[in-house]
């Protein structure tokens, strides 16, 4: 299961070369750098910068016009970090990048710390959304080009969020459930013709050889550089893991299950996120690395607490079988009882509420009669859905906040009140549950095209719809309040015009008010 010899150690655990060999061009004016991904605490700012060419000496990054130590976080020197510690809560920084000369890389930009832990924040604009990876010349599956990835981020961006959460598959590159276990061999041998044109990951080779690690380099640089850019340069962001940010989709058959994952694919998850996911400054201490990086809590002051959760790594089998670590459900059930933020977000990256007949949901509704798509049901576990029952009576028990899910990994939107699951009455606090939005899915992609199951609520629960769920692309603006969550959709699909982005309106808003 975990293998300390793929988890990043510093500049020695990788052996990098041709980084973002196949990648969109940046503009002239940003030559140099590729991407900018923040993140940020109460206390602290940190940011990692993606560049097209390693330089001679590391890039040089100011806050306030103070230097911060830079952090080579590959061995070729493509991608670095800075952080910097012990600023003030809820205070806007001036940053500015430079290369080694003192030539500016970028204009300098502004960063916020978030509020305090005493600070009593009135107002907190939170963008989710998720899928947003996968390749553009991803057939037969199919994903939105990227400049039309750019467009929505670009919508959700002109809403002036104060965080960002991207919950889940930032990466699509399966590999034994895409090239050996799923669908029919001419679907297969097209994945496979595709992967050796682009980007070749070698399981029978070194896990550091040159293929592998320039096909790494491509993918990050296809699926996440070239769409974030230095848009969300302002905007700290949270990443959440899911199934395919492992390299692998959620399946068992007579092989096994992908997941806990194995060392190799955990490798590359861990390498993907070292170089270019944000740093993640909210970890808890579940007492291991492996299990602690399954969850992150994110606070704004007194007002609000995110906890978020992969729900993927933890996976077991047999009579005590779980989605999550023992520690990561104990700690996300400790701090529903415990916080004392006004408002509380849970974002898992397996939704509750909903089933489209994959095997690693929490539900054991499969695939329809007619379903072409391979269904391996089978291989469910009645504990997993035993996990759920804890986890979603700990979040309505919640006796003054509501209970909010906001998830990631299917591909729609919708928003819908769960007030009972199997024997458990949530009607005195429903859960919210909600699917936020998904930015890189095209057509091919969605549920109902690619499995012939349309996302449904799984037959154990008692839910109603709020805003109905479709299979388009979007992302949702949640605007948080000391009484009150404010929850906006934004959707939209091809054949509509990629134009009407631009003045995308939402398409259903709704208000969560405080419990009583």
């Amino acid at each position: 299961m975990y293998d300390r010899r793929y988890v990043l150690r510093g500049a020695s655990a990788l052996g990098l070369g041709g980084l973002f060999k196949g990648g969109v061009a940046w503009s002239k004016a940003n030559a140099a750098v590729r991407a900018i991904i923040p993140a940020a605490s109460a206390d602290t700012l940190a940011v990692k910068v993606l560049l097209d060419v390693p330089p001679a000496h590391p890039p040089r990054l100011t806050i306030d016009g103070r230097a911060v130590k830079a952090e080579r976080l590959d061995v070729d020197g493509y991608s670095w970090g800075f952080v910097q510690r012990g600023l003030k809560g809820g205070t806007a920084h001036t940053l500015a990048l430079n290369d080694a000369d003192g030539k500016a890389l970028r204009e300098p930009w502004q960063l916020k710390t978030l509020p305090a832990p005493g600070a009593k924040p009135q107002h907190f604009r939170v963008l989710f959304f998720t899928c947003s990876g996968g390749d553009e010349a991803g057939k037969p599956y199919g994903y939105l080009p990227i400049s039309v990835r750019r467009a929505l981020f670009d919508r959700a961006l002109s809403f002036s969020p104060d965080l960002a959460v991207a919950n889940g598959d930032h990466i699509y590159w399966d590999l034994w459930t895409a090239l050996k276990y799923r669908r029919d061999p001419a679907a297969r041998a097209a994945t496979e013709e595709q992967y050796r044109k682009i980007a070749w990951i070698d399981e029978d080779s070194a896990f550091d050889s040159e293929t592998n690690r320039r096909s790494l380099n491509t993918i990050i640089s296809r699926q996440i550089a070239s769409i974030y850019e230095d848009r969300f340069a302002s905007v700290p962001l949270v990443f959440v893991t899911d199934d395919h940010d492992y390299f692998e989709n959620d399946n068992a058959g007579p092989w096994g299950y992908t997941f806990p994952p194995r060392p190799f694919i955990f490798g590359l998850q861990q390498r993907t996120a070292a170089m270019v996911y944000p740093y993640a400054l909210g970890r808890p201490d579940l007492g291991d690395p492996y299990k602690s990086g399954t969850v992150e809590t994110v606070r704004v002051g007194n007002l609000l607490e995110i906890d978020l959760f992969d729900c993927r790594r933890g996976w077991s089998t047999g009579p005590d079988a779980k989605v999550l670590f023992p520690e990561a459900e104990a700690y996300l059930i400790d701090r529903l009882n415990r916080s004392t933020a006004k408002q509380l977000i849970q974002a898992p990256s397996n939704p509750l509420g909903w089933t489209a007949g994959k095997l690693g949901e929490w539900y054991a509704d499969g695939a329809s009669d007619d379903s072409t798509f391979q269904n391996d049901k089978g291989y469910w576990q009645k504990g997993w859905f035993e996990q759920h029952q804890r986890l979603a009576a700990a979040l309505s028990a919640q006796r003054e906040r509501a209970a909010i899910s906001i998830s990631g990994d299917m591909h729609a939107s919708a928003i819908s009140a769960i007030s009972s699951s199997g024997d458990l009455d949530l009607s005195a606090n429903p859960i919210q549950a909600i699917l936020p939005g998904t930015i890189g899915t095209g057509t091919p992609g969605f549920p109902s095209s690619a499995r012939g199951v349309a996302p449904h609520h799984a037959a154990v629960l008692g839910i109603s719809d709020i805003a109905k769920m479709e299979e388009r692309n979007g992302f949702s603006i949640v605007d948080v309040y000391p009484e009150k969550v404010e929850v906006k959709q934004f959707r939209w699909r091809p054949p509509e015009p990629v134009e009407a982005i631009a003045t995308l309106q939402p398409s259903h808003s709704y208000t969560i008010e405080r419990q009583r």
